[in-house]
This record gives C-alpha cells, structure tokens and sequence, in this order.
C-alpha cells in the first residue's frame, strides 16, 4: 500500500484498529501473566508435594528406628545380644553407624557397625557432652531421646567438608539397667532412606532446626526427632513443570502478539478509504470484492488459533487443580479477551459470507421470525412485535437481519434506561413492505446515517458499546441481495427507526432482483 492510499484511511479505521491490537495485547498479557501464575502454582504444588514425600519417608524411617531401638532394649539381657542386635540393626537400620548396648555402669554390651566400618576396642564408653545429656534425659524421663547435632568420633580426623551432621538416639534399658545407642550421620540417613522409599528429583539436607528462610527454590520440612527439632530443606533437582506448561506463558504472548498485529493490520486493509465524491461505483465494487476476500481469508487463519487458546483456556477453568482465584481470575480474562476476538473474527465470517450467499427464497411469516428473535433477547427488553407480513426471501438471512436490529436496539439504550422496541410493518407499493425496528436508544446523528452501513464504521454516541462495526454491513449485504434497501431514521420521541424493504410473499416465485 503506497503512501498516498495510507494517508486516505480514516482516523476512525486507524482507531478501530488500534483497539483491535491494544484488545489483543492486553488479552496476550492476560493469557501470559494468567499462564505464569498456573505455571509458578502448579511447580509449587509440585514441590510441596516433593517435599511431602520426602516427610513421609523421613518420618517411617525415624518411627522404624524407634521401634527398633525399644526392641534391642527388650532383649538387652540374653545371652546371645551381641547376635541379636547385629540381626536386627543389619534389618531394620539403613544409613545408621552404629549400634551400642551400655550398661549402667557405662559398660558396652553389645556394639554393632553398620555401616561396615571397624569398631573401637574400648569396653567403656567415654561419651561426647552431647550424647551425655542425651542419656542423662533418657534416663530420667524414661523414653526415647535424641541428641543435639554433633560430629561422630569417628569422623573427627576428616577434612571440614567431609564431616556429615550426626545425632544420636538414646533408649533406657529397663529398670535403668543403661541404655541403648544409634549413632546416626544425617546425610547417610537421608541417603538411604530416600533411596529405599523410592523419592527422587529432589536434594535434601537435614539440620537441626533454625529460623532460616526456606529460600526461593526450597522447601522446609519440620521432623520432630525423639523430642529434638530438626527440618529437611528440600530442593528441586528436575523440572517441577512439564516443557509444555513452562513453555505456555511465552509461546502464548507471541501468538497474541502475531495475531493482534495480524488482525489490525487487516482492519486497516479493510476498513475503506475516504474516497473522492468523483469516484466511479465500479471502484467501489471493486472495494466491496476485495474486502470481502482479505476478510474470508483472515478469518480462515485466525479462526482456528483462536479457538484453540479459549479451549485451552476453558480446560485449564475446569480441571487445574492447586490454582488461587487471582490465577482463575486471570484464566476468566484470558476466555474473555480471547471470545471477544473470536466474535470480531466471526463477524468477519459472516460479512465475507454474506455477499456471496444463494439465495433460497420462499414464503416466511415475518411475525414468527420476530416472534423468535424477540424470545431470545428476553427477558428484560420490552419487545412489541406489532402486524407483520409474509414476505418472500431466505428465512435465515432475514433472521439474522432482524437479529441484528433488535440486538443493535436492545443495546445501545442510555445507561440505566429500559430498552423499548417495536417491530412493525409497512405496506409499499407494488408488493413490497419496510419493516421497521423502533428504539428508545441513543439514537443515530444525521450525519452518520449512511456511514453506519458500510464495514468497521461505528458512530460516535456507539463508543463504550460492544460492537466489531460489522454487523449493519451485514444486514446491508443481505437486504441488497433481497433486491431491497436498509436505513434508519429519527424516531419522533427519541432513538431511532431502522427499515428495510422486502418483497412480499406473493412475489417469491420471481426471481428477487427482477422483482424490483
């Protein structure tokens, strides 16, 4: 399009089709921000429920071993304990060091490695300060205690990063005979618990419990520990969302992107020049065919994309679960703006449609196909159908024209006002009839009168009202088809009177443009 035809388009195409791409963006920035937010909750939800896993196996761990440390204190007086105890910790304790019996005396009963390591030859234990508080609590409170986080014996010669978090559990034996002893490195019990309880994608780290922020990628797990605080702070290691989810929020404000420039772009194409009063009718046909064209195909490859995101749209409303209602509330947006772009596109189906659609003509009862349209704009409107004719056409075209009127009349009402319609008849000469659609509404000026008929054009009083500009140009494709004519008047009182004429029944054997 060269400069010239540019600067012929109407300051209220340019406008139209800023709205078209500022309605599209802001739909694209809704489906974007909406489709984020389900990503962001549904990896929480998914790093929540990680994290859950990683509770559970952590805690049957912890109530195995308990149980396991209650049983060794059970046998701790058979001769055969040092068998015993390596049985049941080789069974029962994964990730554990090791398994000690002390008597009250201080005494080792009974000492198991399992974690294969060489125990100590001592026959006394010399307890570190914090295993022997741990057994001072045991043995006063008579129950299960764990120690405060400490680095093992065995591991004090290792280099500083080597060095895992351990604790002990302490169990009394009965009747304060001593105590049993499981020594425990956090990273080992975590290890193979996690590894037994099958929980992958996840990295974890035991302490003892602080007032630490979880931080942006983890989650904090509390584990009540024999009476001590402890958490495990999880942290994902494999995506919490699929490529398809994670990859929505971005490929979605390309393709609203794309398709707002695409649909404005062709508004702008579409919407007609500011023509010379000198141009010839056979250039304005020639507009008319080439509107017609550019709107079939844009619609043909806008239709689809469009509908496939308000599909999406409406599955994410109706099965996502772990969604907050600010996200619902985008996902509504995201429907609304993506439907009211495919009612743009529909319009433009049913223009293109429009003037070249055959023509079934045959009798059809006016009154019953107002009576039809008027049912489904109630209730609500007060809506007169008053004596009307049977007249000759295609009983849905006509339909759609009388949809559209009373829709356009039911509409645009003053805010607040009640709507009041009356549909009417009008008998013409040489078997013709105007029929009439009579409003209360905010009206149409003078100047604007025959500018409403021709596509994308809305008059000024329209903005604020829904409307694509494209569905009197309908109407005016399909009465012209009929052979007849469309207008609209003052309607003495207030609003507006919009007519067409129509032959009447008695002329549907003739064919339609000879009737005239």
């Amino acid at each position: 399009m060269n400069s010239g035809a540019w600067r012929t388009r109407s300051r209220r195409a340019v406008g139209l089709a800023a709205a078209v791409l500022a309605l599209g963006l802001a739909g694209g920035a809704a489906a974007t921000t909406g489709l984020a937010l389900a990503a962001d909750d549904a990896g929480a939800a998914e790093l929540t429920l990680r994290a859950a896993n990683v509770r559970s196996a952590l805690g049957s761990a912890l109530f195995r071993y308990a149980d396991t440390l209650h049983d060794i204190a059970t046998v701790a007086s058979t001769p055969a304990l040092p068998d015993t105890v390596a049985r049941i910790a080789g069974e029962r304790l994964p990730g554990a060091h090791q398994v000690l019996v002390i008597g009250a005396d201080r005494r080792i009963l009974a000492e198991h490695a399992a974690d294969g390591s060489t125990p100590a030859t001592a026959t006394t234990l010399v307890p570190e300060p914090e295993l022997s508080r741990a057994m001072t609590l045991a043995g006063q409170h008579g129950r299960l205690v764990a120690s405060a986080a400490h680095v093992l014996p065995a591991d004090a010669g290792l280099p500083g990063e080597q060095r895992q978090q351990a604790f002990d559990l302490v169990a009394p034996l009965p009747g304060a005979a001593g105590w049993v002893i499981v020594s425990v490195r956090a990273g080992d019990f975590l290890e193979a618990t996690l590894r037994s309880a099958g929980v992958t994608g996840v990295q974890v780290e035991m302490t003892q419990k602080t007032t630490a922020a979880a931080g942006d990628s983890a989650v904090l797990v509390d584990l009540p520990v024999a009476g001590s605080a402890w958490q495990a702070r999880v942290r994902p290691t494999t995506p919490l969302v699929g490529a398809g989810l994670a990859a929505a929020a971005p490929a979605a404000m390309i393709g609203a992107t794309l398709l707002s420039l695409a649909l404005a772009a062709l508004v702008l194409r579409l919407a007609p020049a500011d023509a010379p009063a000198s141009a010839p009718a056979g250039g304005n046909r020639r507009r008319e065919t080439e509107l017609a064209g550019f709107a079939a195909t844009a619609s043909e490859h806008l239709h689809a994309p469009l509908h496939t995101i308000a599909g999406f749209t409406e599955i994410l409303l109706e099965d996502a679960t772990g969604l907050d209602e600010e996200s619902r509330g985008f996902l509504r947006r995201i429907d609304g703006a993506t439907r009211r772009m495919l009612a743009v596109v529909d319009e433009l189906v049913t223009y293109a449609a429009a003037g070249d659609s055959a023509l079934k003509p045959e009798p059809v009862e006016a009154s019953l196909l107002a009576l039809d349209v008027a049912a489904a704009h109630l209730p609500g409107p007060s809506i007169e159908i008053g004596e009307l004719p049977a007249i000759a056409g295609d009983a849905a075209l006509l339909r759609r024209v009388l949809d559209q009127l009373i829709g356009n009349a039911v509409r645009f009402v003053r805010h607040g006002a009640p709507a009041l319609v009356e549909v009417r008849g009008h008998a013409l000469d040489g078997g013709w009839w105007r029929i009439e659609v009579a409003d209360r509404g905010i009206g149409v000026p003078e100047e604007q009168r025959e500018r409403i008929f021709t596509p994308f054009h809305r008059a000024p009083a329209a903005e604020g009202y829904p409307g694509t500009g494209l569905g009197l140009a309908v109407c005016a494709q399909i009465i012209a088809l009929h052979g007849g004519e469309i207008g609209v008047a003052t309607n003495p009182g207030g609003g507006s009177v919009f007519w067409f004429t129509v032959a009447g029944a008695e002329l549907a054997t003739r064919p339609l443009e000879s009737v005239r």
